[in-house]
């Protein structure tokens, strides 16, 4: 009796935490970012054993008591701790683990957790890419990462921007970085259409960002000597978006906006324009009214203020749609997404229209192989227009004059000077671009922790540039254009990676791999055909790549078309590579790797090249003897050395060449053709070499409430190309020879806070770079051998892309004249080119990005400033602005100038002959630095607010999520400028040119100013 009651007692005492035992508690587990099921997560009971994993759709089901605390954790992913209570369901999102120990970069061939990195890699989320309004992606990275410099080119849709990564390092070879594509080094050639209407070719326009999973960004010699001979100005790596496991999900989203012209030039109205005119023509002691441009009369210029910016401007209208969809199992997982959108730029006439698909594979064939596709497809269509000093906008800033009608009276387009309208509508100018990135990858696991890799990848282009001038706009007969080229660069690539462990607390990875490149570029100089009725793209009988125009078999016959053929381009890489990765108990870090190219575009004697990169880190917080500290949670130190090279310049200049002149041209020997050498041959041609620095710390403090990043590098350019003149008397023009030495030294910091937190988050993200930039050596080069547009030149012991010019000193008041300083310093009337000397530079001392984002509650806000300190901008269109008075109308500037004695003004007296100026040549030789500026500035370049629609209206509306958002971009700007912007890369003709003259403007369209508001749904 006393047992069973013993036994009965227990049971009582046990049965209320019986009760608490059987409560079940389930829920869903989501990725803040984009609300898609997390599979895989770890829910805890905290302090017991007791726990769960959440299935492919992110659901879970845990039995608890009531007084429990689940513990959330995923990798990547920041933990959470949620009380249960009374609580029966609990959804959570988990948001991504930003810190130092978290966080996964993508690497050369290869994944690495931000703990073990020893070199400087800056890593953009592909949302913060999505956020933003502009041409082309790559823009979307200004002021997001410390020690790259983006300059967005103009407002032109489909524009380019010129990146820089901790400065500028090569002279005539190319200087941006190279662009890696899911693991392919994608073609970037910025002058596949010249720069034909004031525009160069942009190969990213065509690159949908809603497909991007992140962007990382190489900037150190340790993470970028990986890809050798191409790693020298950085490595951009893109990664697309992957399948993950679950039931299919979709995500749609669409934005609605204008645009305007961030920025506009201030011009002279008709009646000033000619009342500078008439005092230009009697200061010149002229009487009577002044001779007017155009064959017009004072009463017919009187009769016209045409305000020709508004005529080549407009409110652009942009829209664009992007629907993805993501699914997976144990065998396959795929993504799949389609986007279209069709942007107006604010110049009339101008639109970029892309339509785009992708699909990414991962199917498990066995249980250790599996194939990965990536494929995508796209096409873009430019419609264009001039630009600059080919007209349009450029026009309309210039000699488009406001005494100017756009019509005569009889309707006829004015042609007795510059019309612009006439040009926007007529020509017919449309660019299309169809391109497609893929790649087949086999992985094989033979043995555990050894992976073997294959690939073959494709990047091909088709562009067909196409113009059409009807005989009203020629003159003459009808005439249609097309220039059509095509690129195909295929890329086989082989790794093996074997990770192995000595004794537990020692760490090996082994990467080994070879990569085989091939490009070839083909087209046509151009296709010609008159008296058409429209552009060739409407005549099927126009030949395409495959067909022939020789009288073959497979020939096309048309009526009148002139073919002019250009030269295949064909280039080769072989590269062999290897790295090693050490790992000593997650503290101490080693890292070495080299690497061997050979290229086609160098010379015997230097085929092959070697590219070494030796980088350590050290955890010091995880040592014994550092302090416990509530201040200090994270400290490692890291250090780089490495080689890295630039193989970009144009192929085949290691070979002597020849040009044949025919007899009948002018210069004739004994009346037949002949052949002459032009170029000599350099068989000791190589890449440029560069020898990187970098030392630096990560630092987190108050458990990551601040996480900081500072690095100091120095980065040594030597055997830099040239493409040098020759003297005449050798009988050549130019060779590429290795022969300038450039240095670029900097530091580089980032600073991210978490302000506040709980309901209400504010959030700081802060990055800043200081370039010092100094060309070492430029061996016997003069100066004007080494040219960029406005006058930009090299010289030794100054930045790349000093401005060689004619100082400016001031006016004098009695006379009114320009008085600028001789060579020695000493004041004179006089304007003599050998006065010129290197002043400013291009390069600016700082450069970077604040963006703070906050949030309560479903709504928040994300505000992004860049900022520009230091450097100058030369402003090559104000010598015809705001100097002589011709058939150009001036900037409003104009009206501070000198017009009796005793004045103090900025600009001198008027006059329409250049050679008052101190006898200048020509008005385009004014190049002073009178029109050198301060190219500091600050721009308000991003704001998003945005609206998550409450969980509740979610889940009725059957949808996993929904945000509505406001997007303003280049909302403000400060500067000093007084031109369109302070911003800017004008058109260049080649890779020297974009490296010595970024930020010299030449009636550039400026930024586009946009609004926009958009939808993003989950279901």
């Amino acid at each position: 009796m006393k047992k069973n009651l013993r036994v009965l007692i227990l049971i009582g005492s046990l049965f209320p935490a019986a009760l608490l035992a059987q409560k079940t508690v389930t829920g869903k587990v989501t990725d803040a970012a984009d609300g898609m099921p997390l599979p895989g997560v770890n829910i805890l009971v905290k302090g017991t054993s007791t726990g769960s994993v959440t299935d492919f759709d992110g659901n879970f089901a845990i039995n608890v008591t009531d007084d429990a605390v689940l513990v959330f954790s995923f990798v990547g992913f920041q933990s959470q701790e949620i009380s249960v209570g009374t609580q029966s369901i609990i959804n959570i999102q988990l948001g991504q683990d930003i810190t130092q120990l978290g966080e996964i970069v993508v690497v050369g061939y290869g994944v690495q957790s931000k703990r073990e990195v020893t070199g400087s890699i800056s890593k953009v989320g592909g949302e913060e890419l999505q956020s933003i309004a502009v041409p082309s992606f790559e823009a979307a990275l200004q002021g997001k990462a410390a020690g790259v410099q983006v300059i967005q080119g103009s407002g032109t849709a489909g524009a380019g921007s010129m990146i820089r990564v901790r400065g500028i390092a090569s002279l005539s070879a190319g200087g941006d970085p190279l662009y890696v594509v899911d693991g392919i080094p994608i073609t970037q050639d910025y002058f596949i259409n010249d720069n034909r209407g004031a525009f160069n070719n942009n190969p990213l326009a065509t690159i949908n960002p809603n497909d991007i999973e992140s962007v990382e960004i190489l900037k150190d010699a340790s993470a970028a000597a990986i890809y050798g001979s191409r790693g020298a100005n950085g490595v951009i790596l893109i990664t697309t978006k992957r399948g993950k496991t679950g039931k299919p999900t979709f995500n749609f989203s669409t934005r609605v906006g204008i645009t305007q012209a961030a920025r506009e030039v201030d011009l002279l109205n008709s009646e000033e324009w000619l009342q500078l005119r008439q005092e230009a023509w009697e200061n010149d002691g002229n009487v009577g009214l002044a001779e007017l441009p155009g064959l017009l009369t004072w009463e017919e210029a009187r009769a016209n203020d045409t305000d020709w910016i508004d005529l080549t401007t407009q409110t652009g209208i942009r829209h664009e749609y992007n629907l993805s969809m993501t699914q997976g199992n144990d065998k396959l997982t795929s993504y799949v997404g389609v986007s279209y959108s069709d942007n107006e730029s604010f110049l009339v006439g101008n639109s970029y229209e892309r339509i785009s698909g992708r699909v990414n594979l991962d199917y498990n064939i066995l249980d250790n192989l599996k194939a990965s596709l990536n494929t995508s497809l796209s096409q873009g269509i430019n419609n264009r227009v001039s630009g600059a000093w080919d007209g349009g906008l450029g026009a309309a800033m210039s000699d488009a004059l406001v005494i100017y009608p756009v019509r005569n009276d009889d309707g006829s387009y004015f042609t007795g000077g510059n019309n612009p309208v006439r040009r926007q509508d007529l020509l017919d100018w449309r660019t299309r671009e169809n391109r497609s990135l893929s790649t087949l990858t086999f992985t094989y696991t033979p043995i555990d922790r050894l992976q073997l890799n294959v690939s073959g990848s494709l990047d091909y282009m088709d562009i067909q540039d196409e113009q059409f001038e009807p005989a009203e706009l020629t003159n003459n007969e009808s005439v249609a254009r097309r220039f059509p080229t095509w690129v195909t660069n295929y890329t086989l690539n082989a790794t093996a990676a074997y990770d192995f462990n000595i004794q537990e607390d020692h760490n090996f990875k082994v990467l080994v791999g070879a990569e085989y490149q091939r490009s070839l570029t083909e087209s046509w100089d151009r296709i010609e055909a008159f008296g058409v009725d429209g552009p060739l793209r409407d005549d099927p009988f126009i030949p395409d790549r495959f067909q022939s125009i020789d009288g073959g078999e497979d020939s096309v016959q048309v009526d009148n078309p002139v073919y002019t053929t250009a030269p295949d381009q064909i280039w080769t890489f072989m590269s062999y590579f290897s790295r090693v990765n050490y790992n000593y108990k997650d503290k101490i870090f080693l890292k070495g790797s080299a690497r061997v190219d050979g290229s086609s575009r160098f010379g015997s004697n230097n085929r092959y090249g070697f590219f070494p990169s030796l980088g350590a880190g050290y955890v010091i917080t995880e040592e014994d003897w550092f302090p416990s500290s509530d201040v200090v949670n994270f400290l490692k130190i890291k250090a780089s050395w490495g080689i890295t090279g630039n193989a970009d310049i144009p192929n085949y200049q290691r070979w002597g060449t020849f040009q044949r002149r025919e007899g009948n041209d002018g210069n004739p020997y004994n009346q037949e053709p002949i052949i002459f050498p032009v170029r000599l041959e350099n068989p000791d041609l190589q890449w440029e070499v560069q020898r990187t620095y970098d030392f630096g710390f990560e630092l987190g403090l108050f458990d990551d409430r601040i996480t900081t990043e500072f690095a100091y590098f120095d980065k040594n350019s030597t055997d830099v190309l040239i493409d040098r003149l020759v003297q005449v008397s050798t009988g050549f023009e130019r060779f590429f020879e290795n022969v300038a030495e450039i240095n670029n030294r900097g530091i580089e910091i980032s600073l991210r806070t978490r302000n506040l937190v709980g309901d209400f988050k504010w959030n700081t993200e802060i990055n800043a770079s200081r370039l010092d930039n100094e060309v070492i050596d430029i061996g016997a080069t003069p100066p004007d051998a080494i040219a960029g547009s406005g006058d930009t030149r090299v010289v030794e012991g100054m930045p790349v892309g000093v401005n060689f010019l004619n100082r400016f000193s001031h006016v004098d008041p009695d006379n009114g004249l320009p008085v600028f300083l001789d060579i020695d310093g000493n004041e004179t009337y006089e304007f003599n080119l050998e006065d010129r000397v290197p002043v400013g530079s291009v390069v600016p001392d700082w450069t970077g990005g604040i963006t703070n984002t906050f949030s309560y509650k479903n709504f928040d806000l994300s505000v992004l400033f860049t900022f520009t300190i230091g450097g100058n901008i030369y402003d090559d269109s104000g010598k015809r602005q705001l100097g002589v008075v011709s058939d150009w109308n001036m900037r409003s500037e104009i009206k501070d100038r000198w017009r009796q004695p005793g004045d103090i003004a900025k600009f001198p007296r008027l006059t329409t002959d250049s050679r008052t100026y101190g006898g200048l040549p020509s008005f385009w030789n004014l190049n002073t630095t009178q029109f050198l500026y301060d190219a500091t500035f600050a721009r308000l370049r991003n704001l998003t607010l945005g609206y998550n629609l409450p969980a509740e209206m979610v889940d009725r509306l059957k949808l996993r999520s929904a945000r509505v958002f406001f997007n303003g971009t280049n909302l403000l700007t400060f500067t000093e400028f007084p031109g369109a912007d302070p911003e800017i890369v004008r058109d260049h003709e080649g890779r020297q040119g974009r490296n010595l003259s970024p930020n010299v403007t030449y009636l550039t369209a400026p930024q586009e100013r946009a609004f926009s508001i958009g939808l993003n749904i989950g279901f």
